[in-house]
């Protein structure tokens, strides 16, 4: 349950991270398919984009439907003739990131940043190739959409220094690198800089929790409720630590009260395995 849990909650978080700036009708239509999609059947994938970059990877996603498969040739196909390729290209983007291929939509995020470039386009195409990072499973794939996502937010913080959430996840872009206390440092000073950032006290916790220092990961979960009594991933994360730290009882309290509020299955399943593990 430890490496499953775990890998939920980076997930989550960097989801959360994704959504953030995003029109809230379309957060709440987008939070609910991709969460939904972390858990489903892991298949091997091998698709080419149009700039002819090889995106071989072994992920959670789905293979496109014959309805997204078709909206893509045609859209690929007006590329040829458009005057404006920008609107096109976020056309394409949207349709891979409904399928919950974040990798080939920061192809086109990216294309859309270098034709305009500007914070929020920049911090757009860093976000999608964050979640490409976050999902990837092969070793490669991680540190070429590292590079990618650092590229990106870069160019962010070069125009907008205070912008905490493209600090935080440029940050965990060296969790899996050869300088891990960088991640760890950056997000320190997030939060000093702004003490209530909930994204980096919530990886702060995460990497607590993955260096096995539950203590830690759960005053940094309660740091986080204090903020915003409805997070569940900070609930689920401070329930898992009292598990590690033997306070059972406590945490089944917290389990219990989740699977009342919990709607999404993957969530939900992962609770019903915690107050199992309870009994």
């Amino acid at each position: 349950m430890k490496k499953n849990f775990i890998i939920l909650i980076v997930i989550a978080v960097a989801l959360t991270g994704f959504l953030y700036s995003r029109p809230k009708v379309v957060v709440k239509d987008e939070a609910k398919a991709n969460r939904d999609k972390v858990s489903e059947t892991k298949s091997d994938e091998k698709h080419t984009d149009d700039d002819g970059h090889d995106h071989s990877e072994t992920s959670q996603a789905p293979k496109l439907t014959a309805e997204q498969e078709k909206k893509l040739s045609e859209l690929k196909q007006k590329l040829t003739s458009a005057s404006d390729k920008v609107a096109i290209y976020d056309q394409i983007a949207q349709v891979f990131i409904a399928a919950n291929r974040f990798d080939s939509a920061a192809v086109y995020a990216e294309k859309i940043a270098i034709a305009e470039p500007s914070t929020e386009t920049w911090m757009q195409a860093g976000d999608t190739y964050y979640q490409a990072f976050t999902l990837s499973l092969r070793q490669e794939n991680v540190a070429n959409y590292a590079e990618k996502t650092r590229a990106c937010y870069q160019k962010v913080l070069e125009k907008n220094p205070r912008q905490l959430q493209a600090k935080t996840n440029l940050a965990m872009t060296y969790v899996q690198s050869d300088s891990p206390m960088q991640a760890i440092m950056m997000l320190r000073e997030v939060i000093t800089e702004e003490p209530n950032f909930e994204p980096a006290l919530m990886n702060l916790g995460v990497l607590s929790m993955q260096s096995g220092q539950y203590d830690k990961a759960a005053d940094r979960f309660k740091q986080v409720i204090r903020i915003n009594p409805n997070n569940q991933n900070a609930l689920l994360g401070l329930g898992y630590s009292l598990i590690e730290l033997k306070q059972k009882p406590q945490a089944k309290i917290i389990f219990e009260d989740l699977k009342k509020k919990v709607k999404e299955p993957t969530l939900l399943e992962e609770v019903n395995k915690a107050l199992e593990s309870l009994k």
